[in-house]
């Protein structure tokens, strides 16, 4: 965290005394020494403890790990389209767009000039000159602010399509089965023939095709964003989205929280903005490259001389690690190595079923996989274990 400097009273100018006027010199009396204003230091961002999952939360963790579970996303749609919109959108983000065919997809990147985390995003293109682009709705705003400064609309449009669809998410040993259940009909997209749950599981990671539930037609998107837990993305249009999500209701797949989400994601190793990267992350500090979310290869975009300076020249100085304890580990608590010596912070933080009190820390590169930290907390200090990202299954 930055330290920022005390805020003077209201009306009075930086550097200006109080009850002086703006422009002009504190008055000391002669032979007095002037009277500097004490320095506020930051305060500290509180420590979040994580919540043990209830009953029925349980049974939902049970069920994404046998079976299945669907969620609401917390995720919204843009689009960019146009007779440029490869060249357009090719020159925002860390992945090759241009590479991908229709009916693909991929997990990308958008970065500032200096090479920092705007937002991560799922790209599927729709057809030659269109892309659909999800992004958390917490960064939504920051990405597409980003868009429209830099792509010019004579040569691509930038449409916010986040009234447009509903989403929602199926994952779990079983998802295909149950998407198969929700009435899916045969293929009217990009992949053509009739969906059965053995070739819905075949289908390539981040590729997509349109299909229909009863009268809805959706879109489907096979997205391996929870490490070895397949599953799928429904997309809908909001004029059919109640009728799907009564779908959801009615099936035998059990409606799971955000907090079983977040589990699952920890356990995967999955960075969530806001929480595990934010606007000081580099990409390669949350890993997003061994995730898939850059190409090293493709031309120039906003942030490139930063990712790849570090990629071909050199290395960051810290990584998000997996830390295991045998007590819960508070958000926001200080890392120590064994040393003493500060090395970074606790970030998502959960209670696994499976696994017992898990979290991800941003960590100096170091600190290897298999050594000890100290974390931490106003009730003393506890040990956890350094582990590589994703968790073992």
């Amino acid at each position: 965290m930055s330290d920022h400097p005390s805020t003077p009273a209201p009306g009075t100018a930086l550097g200006t005394a109080p009850g002086t006027a703006p422009g002009t010199a504190p008055v000391t009396a002669p032979g007095t020494a002037p009277v500097t204003a004490p320095v506020t230091a930051p305060v500290p961002p509180a420590l979040v403890y994580p919540e043990p999952l209830g009953a029925a939360e349980s049974e939902a963790y049970r069920d994404l790990r046998q079976e299945a579970a669907w969620f609401e996303a917390e995720s919204q749609w843009s689009s960019v389209s146009g007779a440029k919109a490869v060249e357009a959108l090719n020159g925002l983000v860390t992945n090759d767009v241009s590479a991908l065919a229709v009916g693909m997809g991929q997990y990308a990147v958008a970065l500032t000039p200096k090479g920092k985390v705007v937002c991560d995003m799922y790209i599927a293109r729709t057809d030659a000159q269109r892309f659909m682009l999800m992004v958390r709705r917490d960064c939504a705003p920051a990405w597409l602010a980003m868009a429209r400064k830099y792509i010019n609309p004579r040569l691509a449009t930038v449409a916010d399509e986040s009234a447009q669809w509903g989403t929602w998410m199926v994952y779990g040993a079983r998802a295909a089965q149950a998407v198969v259940n929700l009435g899916t009909a045969s293929h009217t997209g990009e992949h053509p023939g009739d969906i059965t749950a053995t070739g819905l599981a075949e289908w390539p990671e981040w590729s997509h095709g349109t299909c229909t539930i009863g009268p809805a037609s959706v879109r489907l998107i096979h997205a391996p964003v929870l490490g070895a837990l397949p599953g799928f993305v429904i997309v809908a249009d909001m004029r059919d989205a109640n009728f799907v999500q009564a779908q959801l209701q009615a099936s035998t797949c059990r409606h799971a929280s955000r907090a079983v989400w977040d589990i699952a994601r920890v356990e995967s190793g999955r960075p969530a903005f806001g929480i595990d990267m934010d606007e000081n992350t580099i990409p390669q500090e949350a890993n997003l490259d061994t995730l898939g979310a850059i190409s090293f290869t493709k031309g120039c975009y906003t942030g490139q001389e930063t990712v790849a300076r570090v990629h071909f020249r050199g290395h960051v100085n810290r990584h998000l690690r997996g830390l295991r304890a045998t007590q819960p580990l508070p958000r926001h608590a200080r890392v120590q190595d064994t040393s003493g010596k500060d090395v970074g912070d606790v970030r998502s933080t959960v209670i696994s079923p499976r696994l017992g009190p898990i979290a991800m820390a941003m960590i100096r590169r170091e600190v290897e996989p298999g050594s000890h930290v100290m974390i931490e907390t106003p009730d003393g200090v506890l040990r956890a274990e350094v582990l590589a990202l994703p968790f073992a299954e």
